[in-house]
């Protein structure tokens, strides 16, 4: 093809038909030009679709990891929700002159400390999202600010975990060393069936649990305890929320 517009310039030169030839090579190098144009606009479309896909296989890989965290969130949820309501029935005991039963009050604590189960956040897609800079292949503006508040929604419902697992297991735990016969407690149901670990005895031990729970200094303790599941029942509550926002947001922007 080079060789053939040369021989076109060639002939026309030899001709002596210096107009004409400034015609053709103006109209060569529109051709030229043109044709880099078309070029950068394939590769410029090459690049968005490359763009395209990636931001697809991002959302895709998001939509799955939201759906699990809003499930483990509401079993998380369910589970405080359940500990507090066994905190504020104690509350009640230690409140009103009615006898008091024993096996109850080391049901009820048992609630308190066994009940919770722990938030396991998956964070694989969105991390790897956030730290290579994926996230400016979102183009939805509200999907993109949504995603950048990750770690606030995150951080701010793990540091109210925090404080509730330090008071119970720093504090609230140790208190009842002298107020309730722990070993009564059932053991925990998450322990595997297959460990073969031999079966700990009921206590021997008598408590007058009228004297032991029935204090301002216990009342308080529960109480403090209470609250500090309201706050993380509340985080959740937020968290649950923003998840399923964005959850709503990225299902949008899925092709089908």
């Amino acid at each position: 093809m080079i060789k053939f517009f040369r021989k076109i310039r060639f002939n026309l030169m030899s001709e002596n038909k210096t107009g004409k030839y400034l015609k053709y090579a103006i109209g060569e190098i529109i051709l030229v030009v043109i044709g880099i144009l078309i070029a950068l606009q394939i590769n410029n479309w090459n690049e968005v679709q490359k763009d395209r896909n990636r931001e697809q296989a991002i959302l895709k890989s998001l939509k799955i990891d939201f759906n699990t965290n809003i499930n483990n969130v509401n079993d998380a949820s369910s589970s405080f929700m359940e500990a507090y309501e066994a905190s504020v029935n104690l509350l009640e005991i230690i409140r009103n002159h009615d006898s008091i039963d024993g096996s109850e009050i080391e049901q009820l604590v048992d609630d308190i400390i066994n009940k919770t189960k722990s938030l396991d956040i998956i964070t694989g897609s969105i991390d790897e999202m956030l730290n290579t800079g994926s996230i400016n292949l979102i183009r939805d503006k509200n999907l993109k600010n949504k995603l950048s508040n990750w770690s606030y929604f995150q951080t701010d419902t793990e540091d109210d975990i925090v404080i509730y697992r330090d008071y119970l297991f720093d504090f609230f735990i140790p208190s009842l060393t002298n107020k309730a016969l722990l070993r009564n407690m059932a053991v925990p149901d998450f322990f595997e069936d297959d460990l073969n670990l031999k079966k700990i005895a009921k206590s021997n031990f008598k408590i007058d649990y009228n004297k032991t729970i029935r204090t301002i200094e216990f009342e308080n303790e529960v109480y403090n305890n209470a609250l500090n599941y309201m706050y993380a029942i509340n985080s959740y509550k937020v968290f649950n929320d923003y998840l399923t926002d964005t959850l709503k947001l990225i299902e949008s922007n899925i092709n089908d």
